[in-house]
């Protein structure tokens, strides 16, 4: 009998012990599950809430707009690690507007004379008008530039006539403003053939003989046009004294300016043409506070955008990133240039 006892008080010591362990499992277990949980949801705060994600919108990797869209997205990255800055292709300045307004960039290069359009609901943007675009600052005057082989025998813009012409992407800045030029010199597809294409993708076709001759308004040099001249003896094409004068007679928002010899290989000589100035647009709801500091970084890295592609240089001129813009400024870019004493209020 008393081992019998002694059997049940060992099995009663056991159950409760079992018990115990069970219960001590459950509440760890319990618990692991809901610290794992929390952590995770910590963590996914904190990535969310201490980086800020945006989108910058720039043109086909034959022109200036995607390398000077790549400087900008790297000098924002490297001096905030709060910000990263990714890098959106696009068929340039027309698409970067509608891209802005539909909230798929926060940040697109749009060149003065769209940017103008825009606003003021002209051209293609007559039906919508994007009254909300806002600039942050001008970053590159882009420049009219006509290329063709050297084998050609041409000098003058004028001479293309019966030739097969590249003016940039449909909708393009370089497509407008080169429509602008072949309809003041009355070169029309009744006389030639005038193409569509990109920068890059048109330099390729002159190579297989489908083009005779390649525009690109953008800032200079042109990298695909830059690395054809280096590769075939290329003329860049000049305009006459009067041919300029009617262009920027007929198209306030243009201004004369000249293509430094020794831009492209083989030019030996300055060559006249016109420009605009090519401006980092964003919407008129971006936070004040974030376009603030995304003035500062671009003006404190002005000096490493020139160097990382030339035509930013222009960035060190003194006014060129606030003064005669086709735009207003964003309040928060106003605020800094402001602030700095660069403007009057």
């Amino acid at each position: 009998m008393k081992l019998y006892f002694c059997f049940i008080k060992m099995m009663r010591n056991n159950f409760r012990t079992c018990l115990t362990a069970c219960i001590l499992c459950s509440l760890l277990i319990s618990g692991c599950s809901f610290s794992a949980e929390t952590f995770g949801n910590h963590m996914s705060d904190a990535q969310t809430d201490s980086i800020t994600i945006l989108t910058i919108g720039t043109a086909d990797s034959g022109g200036t707009m995607y390398p000077v869209g790549q400087a900008i997205a790297e000098v924002i990255s490297d001096a905030d690690n709060q910000i990263k800055v990714n890098l959106s292709a696009s068929h340039g300045s027309a698409d970067n507007v509608k891209a802005l307004e539909n909230g798929e960039i926060d940040l697109g290069l749009v060149s003065g004379d769209t940017a103008y359009a825009a606003v003021h609901g002209e051209n293609e943007f007559a039906e919508n008008p994007a009254e909300n675009l806002r600039a942050i600052a001008a970053v590159y005057p882009s420049l009219s530039n006509w290329m063709i082989p050297e084998e050609h025998g041409l000098t003058w813009v004028n001479e293309l006539v019966g030739k097969r012409i590249g003016v940039g992407p449909q909708g393009s800045t370089t497509e407008v403003s080169a429509k602008i030029v072949l309809d003041t010199l009355k070169i029309d597809e009744q006389n030639s053939t005038i193409k569509n294409c990109g920068i890059g993708s048109g330099v390729e076709e002159i190579k297989s003989g489908t083009l005779d001759a390649i525009h690109g308004f953008t800032g200079i040099p042109i990298g695909s046009l830059k690395e054809f001249s280096e590769g075939t003896p290329c003329t860049l094409l000049q305009y006459t004294e009067q041919e300029l004068k009617n262009i920027l007679e007929e198209n306030s928002f243009y201004y004369p300016d000249v293509i430094p010899a020794g831009t492209y290989e083989g030019q030996e000589e300055d060559v006249s043409t016109f420009g605009i100035k090519c401006l980092l647009c964003v919407d008129a709801s971006m936070d004040e506070e974030l376009v603030y500091k995304l003035t500062g970084e671009l003006m404190e890295s002005a000096e490493i955008l020139g160097e990382k592609h030339k035509s930013m240089t222009s960035m060190m001129t003194e006014g060129f990133m606030f003064e005669e813009l086709p735009i207003e400024l964003h309040p928060g870019a106003e605020k800094f240039y402001m602030e700095k004493g660069l403007i009057k209020q």
